[in-house]
């Protein structure tokens, strides 16, 4: 019976007044305009359609849970990449990018790599946190996937005052903001991608798996979480605020412990003779 009541509980924690059974997360395609100066260069975007349609599924403690991450992602990264660069062409084909427009320079192909979250009782604390990783293929003009990256968003919202779904929403929408920060600032900085900018020839840099095992970690974000195990995600998160007054999540190192007693400084010796004698 207390088993039940725990249950009920918790159901009552995560869905308010929506009942349990199904808890359903859409998210927005809010994103700051990026402080950015955008490239002279038009560039191809394709997006495939298990992109366009993702939607993570899983079930926990009796909650059929459902984050509906496609769309808001096209419309998200299709603003993102408009500030980044002069011209951005959306493609049916990266192999046939130069038919659509022939000063396309170079086509990239978001993927979702993996999308996990932690609850309040998961974590015992107050917040619920995500994670999102994705993979970029990068495709040169003529259609050859010439190299990909990995980089993960995280995101962090104490329930407060939030009821039903809306701290995991929110932090869901916190970690989609940090990953396009990240895009935002590295993408144009591979070597690959100013080498295709520049017009010069980029041949593939290795395997397609081999590709992405190299690149997690890229991008600033660590490779994330792998299904529903032991999942690494930051303490805490700083809010940066941008100059026009937009604010940007972003992770930070875990805070110190303030109740935590001083660690004592080793005293330094006094310095002894060159040769090592008493």
């Amino acid at each position: 019976m207390k088993n039940r009541l725990a249950e009920l509980l918790a159901c009552a924690l995560v869905l308010g007044v929506t009942g349990c059974g199904n808890v359903l997360v859409q998210p927005q395609a809010e994103l700051p305009p990026p402080l950015i100066d955008s490239l002279p260069v038009t560039i191809g975007v394709h997006y495939p359609e298990e992109f366009r349609s993702y939607a993570h599924k899983e079930t926990r403690y009796q909650l059929d849970y459902e984050i509906d991450l496609g769309p808001a992602h096209v419309i998200k990264l299709t603003r993102l990449l408009a500030a980044m660069f002069d011209k951005v062409i959306e493609v049916d084909d990266p192999t046939r990018a130069l038919e659509v427009d022939p000063d396309i320079v170079f086509v990239l192909e978001p993927r979702f790599e993996d999308y996990a979250f932690l609850t309040p009782r998961d974590m015992v604390g107050e917040s619920y946190t995500v994670t999102i990783r994705y993979r970029v293929d990068l495709y040169d003009p003529r259609g050859e996937r010439v190299d990909a990256y990995v980089f993960t968003g995280f995101g962090r919202q104490k329930s407060g005052n939030f009821s039903g779904t809306e701290p995991l929403l929110r932090a869901t929408q916190r970690a989609m903001r940090d990953a396009g920060a990240k895009l935002a600032v590295e993408l144009p900085e591979q070597e690959s991608v100013r080498r295709l900018i520049a017009g010069e020839v980029v041949k593939p840099q290795q395997e397609e798996q081999d590709s992405g095992r190299e690149a997690l970690g890229s991008f600033g974000g660590g490779s994330g979480p792998q299904g529903r195990g032991p999942v690494e995600l930051p303490a805490d998160e700083t809010t940066l605020t941008t100059p026009g007054g937009d604010e940007q999540v972003a992770p930070s190192a875990e805070p110190p412990d303030v109740n935590a007693a001083p660690v004592p400084q080793a005293e330094s010796a006094p310095p002894g003779p060159a040769d090592g004698s008493e």
